[in-house]
């Protein structure tokens, strides 16, 4: 090999890497409107069954079928916002009629007892001014920051509400729209690979996120159970808001706890419970209970459900899951399950030549 060769060898080497290095720089730039894309392609994967009975069933336009479901989908979402929302301010209310230094200092005496307690075990966990432990006031200033970052969420907020339902309902609307979109992108040698691949890929994903949906149905029944044997005032809609919280990988089991936990103090609360004989017991066994349903769903409904959606194995979905929240945090539990599912079918389709891919592609 001569030194002209060779040099052109580097040359496409370091011309490969830089569009490589480019091509990563703008969809890392344009990464909010692949969020949007992807968020409507589920939607519309969500809404696929409705659409279809109108189109199908009713003989109705895709347009206006597309509009139907879109109506429908935007009407349940806020059908539920419609119940949360006054109940929020409800538990707001009662929360600012609370006498915050009573609720403190039957805290304080909570801890004390305890670390009495744990001080008879020879155990050292506090300090003995319990009273450092909290802040009793809470000053609450509004300044100009706040606001402006408060109106700047809103308007992103907003435009990320009409960008999602904008493109949801062409999606909707013409239902191979996404797939040709790949197409498009896609090697002339390839197009019935990826024809292909793009069906097996729409039809695990929606066999997902329908678990998702029975997922959400299971962890609702679980909290109504829990809240119903303490007879607690809002439980289906405080159930069903847990329920919801159970999609946000990692924080979302903190938030249903802490809005479970202060919803049903606030409840009983305006109720005129006892907060150190009445609410501290319920609280507890409240918690108690709540911790037994997050284990039922990590080991038993998401694996099983998860499973079943994209046909792979509970390990190997659990495994899964784990890598990508150690390598990608709670953005990458999120679309773990969806991301390995369309990894699969693509390594099924083009790499199916190797052995670790038959072994983890059989059950497709």
């Amino acid at each position: 090999m001569n030194y002209k060769d060779i040099s052109k060898g580097i040359i496409s080497a370091v011309t490969v890497i830089f569009l490589t290095v480019l091509l990563f720089f703008l969809l890392w730039k344009i990464r909010f409107v692949l969020g949007y894309i992807f968020v409507a392609f589920a939607f519309s994967l969500m809404g696929r069954p409705i659409m279809n009975f109108l189109s199908e069933k009713v003989h109705i336009s895709n347009t206006i079928s597309a509009f139907i479901t879109l109506l429908v989908m935007v009407g349940t979402i806020l059908t539920f916002l419609s119940f949360v929302i006054p109940l929020a301010l409800e538990q707001a209310s009662n929360l600012s009629l609370l006498d915050t230094d009573k609720l403190q200092n039957s805290i304080t005496e909570q801890v004390k007892l305890i670390d009495e307690a744990l001080k008879s075990k020879h155990i050292y966990l506090f300090e003995d001014n319990y009273a450092q432990l909290f802040t009793s006031k809470f000053n609450f200033r509004i300044h100009m920051d706040t606001l402006q970052s408060g109106f700047s969420f809103l308007a992103e907020l907003g435009i990320s509400i009409f960008s999602v339902t904008f493109i949801t309902f062409f999606f909707l609307r013409e239902k191979d729209l996404f797939n040709r979109i790949i197409i498009g992108a896609a090697p002339t040698n390839d197009i019935k690979k990826v024809i292909q691949v793009l069906s097996n890929i729409n039809d695990l994903l929606t066999r997902y996120f329908l678990g998702l949906c029975l997922q959400i149905f299971s962890m609702f029944l679980l909290y109504l159970a829990i809240l119903g044997g303490f007879n607690i005032k809002d439980m289906v809609i405080i159930s069903m808001f847990c329920a919801f919280c159970n999609l946000i990988p990692y924080l979302g089991p903190l938030l249903g706890f802490f809005i479970i936990s202060l919803l049903s103090m606030s409840s009983m609360l305006s109720l005129g419970m006892d907060f150190n004989s009445q609410i501290i017991p319920t609280i507890f066994w409240i918690s108690i209970l709540y911790l037994i349903a997050q284990l039922i769903d990590n080991a038993i409904f998401q694996p099983l459900i998860y499973a079943k959606s994209v046909k792979s194995h509970p390990l190997e979905i659990f495994l899964v899951m784990l890598i990508f929240g150690i390598l990608f945090g709670a953005l990458g539990v999120t679309f773990a399950i969806p991301g390995y599912t369309v990894l699969r079918v693509v390594m099924k389709s083009f790499f199916n030549r190797f052995k670790i891919v038959q072994a983890i592609t059989k059950n497709l």
